[in-house]
């Protein structure tokens, strides 16, 4: 699941992070984060390097499934393209889904990526409470007899 070196396009590189998100690959993801990386998703604590990111994906692999459809992706070029360690930006548009058991909860999120040297350097997601409240429900509805997804 490693990015090679010829498939440093940071798009690519978002994908095959995410693909490695959902598949629990822990070791997959942490080979595409920086030493320095942060993580922030909108209202909670910024985690940042490689360790603490790590660890907090890991902790998601073992209380829950992840699972992600990317619906946009956009990649800017970076700020100063003379810098070799001036990031490009990923923006995502995307339905992430966390799970447990039976029970399963889709939300909209917007991600913002950034990726130097073919590594993700840094991440915030942003995305409304009201949504997850919403896939909340339709998740709690979904583990009703009868009406659970296939």
């Amino acid at each position: 699941m490693a990015v090679t070196t010829t498939q440093t396009d940071p798009d690519v590189v978002v994908r095959v992070f995410f693909d490695a998100l959902a598949s629990g690959s822990t070791s997959a993801a942490a080979e595409l984060v920086s030493d320095d990386v942060w993580w922030a998703n909108i209202g909670l604590p910024t985690m940042r390097g490689k360790r603490a990111v790590v660890s907090a994906i890991a902790a998601m692999h073992r209380s829950m499934h992840f699972g992600v459809q990317t619906h946009h992706l956009a990649v800017s070029a970076p700020s100063d393209p003379t810098d070799p360690r001036s990031p490009h930006v990923v923006l995502t548009e995307r339905t992430d889904t966390l799970g447990v058991g039976p029970f399963r909860c889709d939300f909209w999120v917007c991600g913002r990526l950034e990726v130097r040297g073919g590594l993700v350097c840094g991440w915030q997601d942003y995305f409304s409470t009201a949504d997850i409240a919403r896939g909340t429900v339709r998740g709690l509805i979904g583990m009703l007899p009868g009406l659970r997804r296939g």
